[in-house]
Parts: C-alpha cells; sequence; structure tokens
C-alpha cells in the first residue's frame, strides 16, 4: 500500500532555505551599497558647499592687503596664501592717466580643512589693489 505524502520533506526545506537566504544576502548587499553611495554623494555635496562659501568668503578679501588669513567657514578652517603672479603697476583712467590705485595679480592659494585633515585645496585668481595716490580735486 502506497502512503501519499504531504508536505515538504526537511530536505526541500533546507534547499527552500538556502536559496531565500542568498536572496536576502543580495539584497542586503545591495541596500547597504545603495546606502554607502548615498552617504558618500551627501558628504561630496557638503564639501561643494563649503567649498562655494569659502570662495564667496574669498571674494572679500584684498590679496595685496591681506596676503595670507585663516577664517571659519560652517565646520571648515579655510586658509589662503597670495601668490603674486604679476608685478604691481599703476591703474590707468579711461583718458590713460595713473588712477587712485596700483594693482596686482594674485593666485590665491586656498585649503578647505576638517578637523586638522585638508578636504580640499583649490587656486583663486584675484586682483590686488591698494590706493598709491590722493584724489586730485580741480
Amino acid at each position: 500500500m502506497r502512503r501519499s505524502v504531504a508536505g515538504f520533506t526537511l530536505l526541500e526545506a533546507i534547499v527552500a532555505l538556502a536559496i531565500l537566504s542568498a536572496g536576502a544576502m543580495a539584497l542586503f548587499a545591495a541596500v547597504n551599497g545603495a546606502l554607502r553611495s548615498l552617504d558618500r554623494a551627501e558628504q561630496a555635496s557638503r564639501l561643494d558647499t563649503a567649498v562655494e562659501n569659502a570662495m564667496d568668503r574669498l571674494e572679500l578679501v584684498n590679496p595685496m592687503v591681506e596676503p595670507q588669513g585663516d577664517t571659519v567657514v560652517g565646520a571648515y578652517e579655510l586658509h589662503w596664501q597670495a601668490e603674486a603672479i604679476a608685478p604691481r603697476r599703476e591703474g590707468l583712467t579711461d583718458y590713460l592717466r595713473p588712477g587712485l590705485y596700483d594693482l596686482a595679480l594674485y593666485d590665491v592659494h586656498a585649503e578647505l580643512r576638517r578637523d586638522g585633515r585638508v578636504e580640499r585645496r583649490f587656486v583663486l585668481r584675484r586682483v590686488g589693489f591698494l590706493q598709491a595716490r590722493a584724489r586730485e580735486i580741480f
């Protein structure tokens, strides 16, 4: 006499669990990779925003008057050092006469640091100016 068997055998259950666990591990690895990518993208976005803020801050710096310095930009420390790349010369008016200011061209080397570690380096080209002559009153 033959018995009809209903349900799973132990071997079938173990195979099914192995397939399920392999699929779950692959899904976990994909989710983990996506979360790491998202974290790196957020960090890069924060750093890009800090670089933009640092550039805005350096727009206010006159490298002829303030050739180096340190300041805080958000969670970062900004350090800059200006290097003259063109000699100082007289600024000219529209009539090619000497103006009030002397001018020079600078490369401003900047570093953004966080917790003592350099996060980003960049260079801005800026014009430095200094009043060298008095205004003539006619």
